[in-house]
């Protein structure tokens, strides 16, 4: 039987085709060249997504996470710490202020989407909070994320979470409904939707408002 051998690796084959397709990948071939490795095309992330991540990173700073390279971890309450959130708990269950999904948020900052949308009326309409409209105004047992009282005209901007759960959407829809038996008109609109189609939304903001 002959043997084939590589002239320059001197490594054995037993088909004269075998060597002829080792020949042009023999490292030991001057006229060997490597081949490059794909690079990785980088991921590119929507504008929507890297408004969420930055949402994300400013609620863990301000709920007092750290990251630690991997994940965020949160801060560990100390005994008397854990006893002051209890009794305020319990205040605020005796005064009527204790919340769940969908009802008021009476401690909690503007989300990103109500940030944005601060900056729009402002800008776009001259519009002051406090002055001109309320936020978080208490309705029942909810709260509207953007009121006119005297007009009775309110603007709900809705997160994931008004889509992802059950409960979320079963409390829109009885806020929704309270709202319509008392006479007010509401635009309520998720902030995705906002997000794609923002000129249009300003557009029948103003509108709405009589702008």
């Amino acid at each position: 039987m002959e043997n084939f051998y590589c002239p320059f690796c001197n490594r054995q084959f037993e088909t004269k085709n075998a060597l002829c397709s080792h020949k042009g990948k023999c490292k030991e071939n001057p006229l060997y060249v490597p081949k490059l490795k794909k690079s990785r095309k980088p991921r590119v992330l929507s504008e929507e997504h890297k408004l969420r991540i930055k949402e994300g990173v400013r609620r863990a700073i301000e709920a007092g996470k750290k990251y630690d390279g991997s994940a965020w971890v949160g801060r560990k309450h100390t005994e008397e710490q854990k006893q002051k959130i209890s009794a305020s708990m319990k205040k605020a269950h005796e005064e009527g202020r204790a919340h769940n999904i969908g009802e008021c948020r009476w401690n909690n900052e503007p989300s990103y989407p109500e940030q944005w949308f601060m900056k729009v009326l402002k800008n776009e309409f001259g519009l002051e909070k406090d002055k001109d409209y309320k936020m978080e105004f208490s309705f029942h047992k909810y709260s509207l994320d953007f009121a006119w009282p005297d007009k009775k005209l309110c603007i709900e901007i809705d997160g994931e979470q008004h889509e992802k759960f059950q409960e979320q959407k079963s409390r829109d829809l009885e806020k929704d409904k309270l709202l319509k038996e008392e006479g007010w008109l509401e635009i309520r609109k998720s902030w995705k939707e906002i997000f794609n189609n923002s000129k249009t939304f300003i557009e029948e903001v103003k509108i709405f408002l009589g702008c």
